[in-house]
């Protein structure tokens, strides 16, 4: 620690060793009106700090190492050829540009000089990888998923998830802000491609990263979609009307206008198709969420600039919808003497959702100096939830049957959850360049009330099979929970040197909590003391942080330390229990960039996060609105607190397109809340597995991913190469004794890009899986499951107007429990004609899921217990489909 204070404080004395002229570096390409390099010609740039002149090498190619501003002027000529000038005016933040290619018409005559304003063709910063849309070919009516497709570094799962440098994107804007609320799916399929300069891939590190430059914390990523500037006036959308077997329907439409500083959109979506809130009907998902919903769906976008200085936009988007969901689990409990307990269990649920959210932004920013946003926000849901459960439970003792138990469970749930919050940001940028002071403030309140139904029928079988217990429980099960949290942070920075600042902030967190449960029995409407109680518990932090920051043309850094004060209390209203715990974390802070080149780069970050149990953990009283597993919270849990370490490293390719993204990763947790899960015998052989919370040590987690883009044959075919493992040394208790689950996941995929023109595309994947857990239990046999997933999509534009599309997944699994294991085969096709002007209508006839195979799989591990999972899917029906995009943009 002491070695850190001395550093620390030779970093702050000594701005000059850090300080240094911030240079640019900058390259490009020369050719011909043929596209072949010109060798040997002359490049001069030119500025107010700068004359530098290099010559192209052999294939067109030209540098310049150490540019003094970002304001500059080529001139470029060669024998033969007529002289170039363009003049640049570009962002001062980035180091590292690299400039479109440039043509020299060949010379046949004199021609005065030419002076063209330009644009860099792909920008690199620290936080940000920009891909200009101009750069990728794409087909007549394309959408930002199609341009999506083609960017190296980016998934687009048939899942609806976008992995983007090995990372999943958490939120989407458009210009900044969000569109529709940021569902991620309604902006990739609704805006044209055409509309869009570039798309940005943002280490997001929130609001204070945004308005003043320093962020701390892990980073989100984000994709930014920035629209060109010159486009002032127009609308685009959509409409989609269809009608399939099964009773299946689709109707849906999305509409934008903008009118320079006015922006307003509406969407709408009819459906039982399992589409989703965008309501497009290009989309070859395999049956959308797991179940059967219907959804109605509407939502309403505005955006509104006042005057130069305030802005406001918002949005309101409600869903109603309906879902039928049948599923299959297999579920395996160990306990260290010998004991395993299996489940299989069969279940029906009908659920019934509302969902309600309105956003506000007020925006004030006046010209970079003053910032000050007011987003106030509301959200209701409420949800009604039929259950039918029947489970087969058998225990093992030494491999042999000791005992079993059958359940059959019919359950009704009501959930209702209002919540009002309010955000505030404000940030001030003094007359001194770099000096900032930020501020913001966070405030939600709400509530959750559920009221729950439980009929169970339980049979419980000796190990000859004979019945030895017949119970049947009838209970009302009535949970009310208030919450309120408060957050207010304030951030002070002071440039001490050329790319350098010094932080000091403060944070305050705030976590309030009020729940009232209470069971009574349904046939005599009294209440059950045992297992009722009004618990409150409240969770504060107070941190002060001191950090200091570098931004260079190399080395970019952060070191800080963070000293955190902590405080949990709470209070058994009916038991009289209190509870008050104190704490201290002191945090250090540290991140560091290097930057090779314009084209490599590494990157190292720690943060370290606080989390308090939830209330569920704490509240000490039984619930049981699962018989055979009954929850029991501890007063006395302390908070956990995670460690985590990445790095990465980034490889481009500018001369032939190859990219590398690679990423290491570990956490560590002190105090991790973990379950307890204990056999509770009863009189008549009745067992149960109750589960209790307690703190451990000894949690944590080893990852790895990497993703590599090699485009070949002129980027008519691309290959994308992804891998992934990650080990998580999973701790927690089985009667009372600490065990060891040891989960290894690794995963590797291929995939390629194939478009040898504009009338044929082909996506073809394969994918392998290896998922091992291994307990500490001796006793415990190794549990693997191994999969191999098949997966191709394609278009083929039989005539101009006539298009036929197929996509196929194929799965197998090895390693599945045998009541869950499946292996399907999922194809989808289609065949469209388009017709209209430009060909914006189109007529689309669907088959999907024609083997009717279609079913989610999935494996957890948890604690002491090993889950698999076979869920239904939309299955086999035919949709006949009308779609109209309209469009129409002025500059």
């Amino acid at each position: 620690m002491k070695v850190f204070v001395i550093l620390f404080a030779l970093l702050l004395s000594s701005p000059s060793l850090t300080a240094q002229s911030i240079k640019y570096f900058v390259r490009g390409t020369l050719q011909d009106t043929t596209g072949t390099g010109i060798s040997g010609a002359t490049v001069l740039l030119t500025s107010d700090a700068d004359s530098i002149s290099v010559r192209t090498n052999e294939r067109g190619f030209y540098s310049f190492q150490e540019v003094a501003s970002s304001a500059f002027k080529l001139s470029l000529s060669n024998l033969g050829y007529q002289s170039l000038e363009k003049e640049y005016v570009l962002d001062p933040d980035n180091f590292y540009i690299e400039l479109e290619p440039l043509q020299l018409q060949a010379q046949s005559y004199e021609l005065n000089q030419i002076l063209i304003t330009g644009k860099q063709l792909l920008v690199i910063k620290k936080d940000t990888i920009e891909y200009h849309s101009r750069n990728y070919k794409l087909r007549e009516n394309a959408y930002t998923e199609d341009l999506m497709r083609l960017l190296p570094g980016i998934i687009l799962g048939r899942d609806g998830n976008i992995i983007a440098q090995g990372r999943q994107i958490s939120k989407i804007t458009v210009n900044g802000r969000d569109f529709f609320g940021g569902d991620i799916e309604t902006v990739i399929k609704n805006i044209p491609a055409n509309l869009i300069e570039k798309i940005q891939v943002i280490n997001d590190y929130g609001d204070k990263g945004r308005l003043t430059g320093t962020g701390d914390g892990r980073a989100q990523k984000i994709i930014n979609i920035k629209t060109w500037a010159n486009l002032r006036k127009g609308y685009f959308g959509n409409a989609n009307a269809g009608i399939g077997t099964e009773g299946r329907y689709q109707v849906s439409a999305l509409a934008n206008y903008f009118n320079n500083n006015r922006e307003t959109g509406v969407y709408g979506n009819l459906n039982n198709n399992n589409s989703n809130l965008s309501g497009s009907g290009y989309t070859l998902k395999n049956g959308g969420e797991n179940g059967l919903t219907t959804l109605n769906a509407f939502g309403l976008n505005h955006r509104e600039k006042h005057n130069k200085n305030l802005t406001s936009f918002g949005s309101y988007n409600f869903s109603n919808a309906q879902n039928e969901l049948l599923s299959e689990t297999f579920r395996q409990n160990i306990y260290p003497d010998n004991t395993k307990i299996t489940n299989n269990d069969t279940s029906s649920v009908e659920s019934n959702a509302y969902d309600h959210l309105f956003q506000w932004n007020i925006e004030y920013d006046r010209n970079k100096v003053d910032y000050i946003q007011i987003t106030p926000s509301i959200s209701y849901n409420r949800k009604k939830t039929g259950r039918e459960v029947d489970l087969s439970q058998n225990k093992l003792l030494n491999s042999f049957l000791a005992d079993s138990l059958r359940q059959v469970t019919d359950e009704e749930i009501f959930n209702s959850s209002p919540l009002l919050g309010l955000k505030v940001v404000a940030n001030h940028r003094f007359a001194k360049p770099g000096r900032n002071i930020y501020a913001e403030v966070n405030v939600k309140n709400g509530q959750n009330t559920s009221r729950q139904s439980l009929n169970a029928r339980l049979n419980y079988f000796d190990r000859r099979g004979n019945l030895s217990v017949d119970s049947i429980q009838r209970t009302f099960h009535r949970n009310a929970n208030e919450n309120f949290s408060a957050s207010g942070r304030v951030s002070y920075i002071e440039p001490v040197g050329n790319g350098s600042r010094v932080e000091l902030g403060y944070t305050y967190d705030y976590s309030g909590f009020l729940n009232d449960r209470e069971t009574t029995r349904a046939d005599q409407r009294r209440r059950i003391d045992s297992l009722s109680d009004k618990y409150e518990y409240s969770f504060m932090t107070n941190t002060v942080s001191l950090s200091f920051r570098h931004n260079g043309q190399k080395h970019s850094y952060a070191l800080g330390v963070s000293v955190q004060p902590t405080q949990l209390s709470g209070e058994s209203i009916n038991r009289n229990i209190y509870v008050n715990r104190n704490g201290l974390n002191i945090v250090p802070e540290l991140n560091y960039t290097y930057t090779f080149s314009s084209e490599k780069s590494f990157a190292f970050n720690y943060a370290a996060t606080s989390n308090p149990p939830s209330y569920l953990q704490l509240q000490p009283v039984r619930d049981v609105t699962n018989p055979q597993y009954p929850v029991t919270g501890n007063p006395t849990l302390k908070s956990e607190l995670w460690h985590t370490v990445d790095f990465s490293y980034n490889s481009f390719d500018f001369d032939t397109g190859n990219t590398l993204f690679t990423n290491l990763n570990a956490s560590l947790v002190q105090d991790q809340v973990v379950s307890n899960t204990v056999l509770v015998y009863q009189e008549g052989n009745i067992v149960t597995q109750e589960t209790f919370f307690e703190n451990v040590n000894g949690g944590f987690q080893l990852g790895g991913i990497y993703n590599a883009s090699l485009p070949l044959v002129g980027r008519k075919l691309i290959l994308d190469i992804n891998g992934s493992v990650n080990y998580n040394n999973n701790v927690s208790l089985s009667n009372y004794t600490r065990i060891s689950g040891k989960n290894f996941v690794a995963s590797q995929n291929f995939r390629m890009q194939v478009n040898p023109g504009g009338k044929f595309e082909l996506n073809p994947s394969v994918t392998y899986t290896f998922n091992k857990t291994a307990y500490s239990i001796d006793e415990y046999e190794k549990n693997n499951l191994s999969s191999w997933a098949l997966s191709a999509s394609g278009r083929w534009n039989i005539t101009p107007s006539f298009i036929l599309g197929s996509a196929f997944d194929k799965n197998f699994y090895n390693g599945l429990a045998g009541s869950v294991k499946t292996n399907p085969l999922i194809l989808n096709t289609y065949l469209e004609l388009q017709f209209l002007k430009a060909k914006k209508g189109a007529l689309r006839f669907t088959g999907f899921d024609l083997f009717d195979q279609n079913a989610n799989v999935q494996r957890m591990v948890l604690n002491n217990s090993i889950f698999d999972n076979r869920s239904n899917k939309l299955g086999r029906y035919f949709m006949l489909l009308f779609t109209l995009n309209l469009n129409k943009f002025e500059t």
